[in-house]
């Protein structure tokens, strides 16, 4: 399988169930880019909507309820950083991949492989070294797709 976006070490958070989300993400962006590749685009767009959409708002709402529960500082901030990713997937760019071609559909992909990979890096590993600082081990299990 041909990877898009390639999981590594800069995308750890030290949180297992976070980096077990992350990784789930990882896979289905690239599983999503293979099934463009191969012209699958109606398969390519409901594994958008059933795993990156719904599957990012469940993880979403789990990092904010640890964030929550520990009183994580930036939580605000990294809450809003959310509700714009999931605002914009699905005011603009779901009806761009509805009603687009395939290159519209691979825009699309790169902008979420872009935020995904940048969000990780930046906002999310923010939170991991100061749960890391604090002593604070999140014994949470990873949400499931179901």
């Amino acid at each position: 399988m041909k990877e898009v976006i390639k999981w590594s070490k800069d995308l750890e958070t030290g949180i297992r169930a976070f980096d077990e989300e992350h990784k789930f993400l990882v896979k289905t962006l690239n599983e999503i880019y293979n099934l463009l590749g191969e012209g699958k685009n109606e398969e390519a767009k409901d594994l958008l909507r059933k795993r990156v959409i719904n599957y990012a708002a469940k993880h979403f709402k789990h990092e904010e309820e640890v964030m929550e529960k520990y009183g994580y500082p930036d939580l605000d901030r990294h809450r809003k950083t959310h509700e714009i990713f999931v605002k914009t997937v699905i005011e603009k760019l779901l009806p761009k991949i509805e009603e687009g071609s395939k290159n519209d559909f691979r825009s699309v992909l790169s902008f979420l492989v872009g935020w995904l990979t940048m969000h990780i890096a930046k906002p999310d590993n923010k939170y991991g070294k100061w749960f890391k600082e604090r002593g604070i081990v999140i014994e949470d299990e990873p949400v499931n797709i179901d």
